[in-house]
């Protein structure tokens, strides 16, 4: 179900989509929201051509629309099950309108892929310095653990998809491994620059990184497949394998 907002910031007012689905994870009703346009007050002048700042984003809004259609499907139905057709008309628009957009499922299936990939980095700490005191850099640590395994409810139609895709395409294989690799070398580099300051002792922070990064990998993957959230103690367990692989040399864990 979907409606239309507006929402006023100081004089002007803007107008948002709202549609409404349940989280099958939580069975919560969310709400995903579309950015329109602003509203022109009167005596305001129009966009160039004469046409409303609106009408300019028509093209975005419907795609944004498909996008978000796909993700509810995702949540509820198998990668292969979907059609373009069940897209467009979860989308409440003409079958032929979603070729105007994405070439094929696929595409629209890569557009949401992109945006989930997008808010999983958005949530996950940065390892980049300063770095903190030993209390700081353990807190980072395991905020970032329970970024990745508690972030699998964000989307997680779109990243079962993902996983089942990966199975027969290489081209994502490839750039999964590439990714994974770039995430070792950045936790890596975090470590020894930790290592560096005399906040822990390592003798080999690559391997360090590549096991917990394996580790935490794993656990996020099989959440997902099952299509059920991590548990509490599950995140706990590996916040703390991951917290004596690190610190234990420090002196403070117990």
């Amino acid at each position: 179900m979907a409606h239309e907002v507006v929402k006023r910031v100081g004089r002007r007012a803007y107008r948002y989509r709202v549609e409404s689905y349940r989280d099958p994870q939580t069975q919560k009703v969310r709400s995903h929201w579309t950015y329109i346009g602003r509203v022109l007050s009167r005596g305001e002048s129009l966009a160039p051509g004469g046409e409303s700042p609106v009408a300019h984003r028509a093209p975005l809004q419907t795609r944004e629309r498909l996008v978000a259609a796909f993700e509810r499907l995702a949540g509820r139905l198998s990668y292969a099950t979907v059609t373009a057709g069940m897209v467009a008309a979860e989308a409440g628009l003409a079958h032929g309108t979603f070729y105007r957009y994405f070439s094929d499922k696929r595409a629209v299936f890569t557009a949401a892929l992109e945006r989930t990939r997008d808010e999983l980095e958005r949530a996950r700490p940065s390892f980049d310095p300063p770095l903190g005191t030993l209390a700081e850099e353990r807190a980072r640590v395991r905020a970032w653990v329970e970024a990745i395994l508690r972030k699998p409810s964000l989307n997680p139609g779109v990243v079962r998809a993902y996983f089942d895709v990966l199975e027969d395409d290489e081209a994502l294989r490839t750039a999964r491994r590439e990714r994974l690799r770039e995430r070792v070398a950045a936790l890596s580099a975090y470590l020894e620059r930790l290592r560096a300051s005399n906040i822990i002792e390592l003798a080999d922070p690559a391997a360090i990184a590549s096991a917990l990064l394996a580790l935490v990998d794993a656990v996020f993957r099989d959440a997902v497949v099952s299509g059920t959230a991590v548990e509490g103690v599950t995140v706990a367990g590996v916040v703390a394998v991951c917290d004596r692989a690190i610190f234990a040399t420090s002196g403070t864990v117990t």
